[in-house]
């Protein structure tokens, strides 16, 4: 028998006399009254000692989960302790890791303990309540992840922003290069917008401009890139999309939008758009380039009546 087997086999003898002083106590006492979650685990995989907050934490009796496996309770805490021991032997130091119980997550570190010749032949593993900081955790990714929605996206439309459309449709053209596939962009203007705030304030505006992005959306496929460019322009990337392509697209979105009514205060109004399409070329290399063929097609497209498509 090795030494250190004793305790293996949870056998208390005055072997597991602690003297402090005058006073004796055994180890079992002092797990009892150790106020942190910590257990004995010999290689078998059954628990020696347990704390009593370990066994708070379990809703256990006392004594209930001695000589017990940890794999009754779990396979996976089960593989977990095989996995120390075999680190343990190589003279491994075991990572820290996370463990889920009764709605609560603890960070449990363990320690091996070794008889005379270093041989491992139990670890006492350490149970820290982090509950509270895994939430705080959960809440500031989320709170990240809505500022990071508020920093790319268009307070009013919802859409992506200049910039944030600007850098996704570059990655997309960098892709379109490499995969040498085709690629056009329709830049959409509100006709006589100016004139709908005059008429009906600046807040009938930002709802008929809204609507109209709700309108782009909708008729837009889930690959494409929409964004806000400027005050009433918006700009859609459309990978994979030859010249015909876009047109089609583009006067579904025109014939849509000239169709609706759009709510100004209370009252229904008709809007159109004009829009200029630019479809892939050799010398764009970036958005800026094919954008300017494209706004130059919008604004033809207003010199020749509005509500109609133009191409560059």
């Amino acid at each position: 028998m090795k030494v250190g087997d004793h305790m293996a086999s949870y056998e208390m003898d005055k072997k597991n006399l602690i003297k402090v002083g005058n006073e004796i106590i055994t180890l079992k006492k002092l797990f009892e009254v150790i106020p942190v979650s910590v257990v004995l685990i010999n290689r078998k995989g059954e628990h020696i000692l347990d704390s009593k907050v370990l066994l708070d934490i379990n809703n256990s009796e006392p004594h209930a989960l001695v000589r017990h496996k940890v794999a009754e309770l779990s396979k996976e805490d089960a593989n977990i302790i095989e996995r120390d021991f075999g680190l343990f032997d190589q003279n491994k130091t075991v990572p820290a890791h996370d463990l889920a119980i009764n709605n609560k997550t603890y960070k449990v570190v363990v320690a091996p303990l070794r008889n005379d010749s270093g041989y491992a032949f139990a670890e006492l593993a350490v149970l820290t309540d982090i509950t509270e900081n895994k939430n705080t955790e959960h809440r500031l990714a989320k709170l990240n992840e809505q500022l990071k929605q508020l920093a790319s996206r268009d307070g009013l439309t919802q859409l992506l922003n200049w910039y944030s459309y600007n850098d996704i449709c570059n990655k997309m053209i960098g892709l379109a290069r490499r995969e040498n596939t085709s690629f056009s962009v329709m830049f959409i203007d509100i006709d006589h917008f100016k004139k709908v705030n005059d008429t009906y304030g600046h807040a009938a505006g930002d709802t008929v401009l809204r609507e109209v992005a709700d309108c782009i959306v909708e008729n837009c496929r889930k690959t494409d890139i929409i964004g806000r460019v400027g005050g009433e322009e918006i700009a859609v990337y459309l990978p994979q999309t030859d010249c015909h392509d876009a047109i089609t697209l583009a006067e579904k979105i025109r014939i849509y939008i000239e169709k609706e009514k759009f709510d100004a205060e209370g009252t229904l109004i008709n809007i159109t758009v004009s829009i200029g399409i630019s479809n892939d070329k050799p010398y764009y290399q970036t958005i800026a380039d094919i954008k300017k063929d494209a706004d130059a097609a919008m604004y033809m497209a207003k010199s020749n009546g509005r509500n109609r498509i133009e191409h560059l």
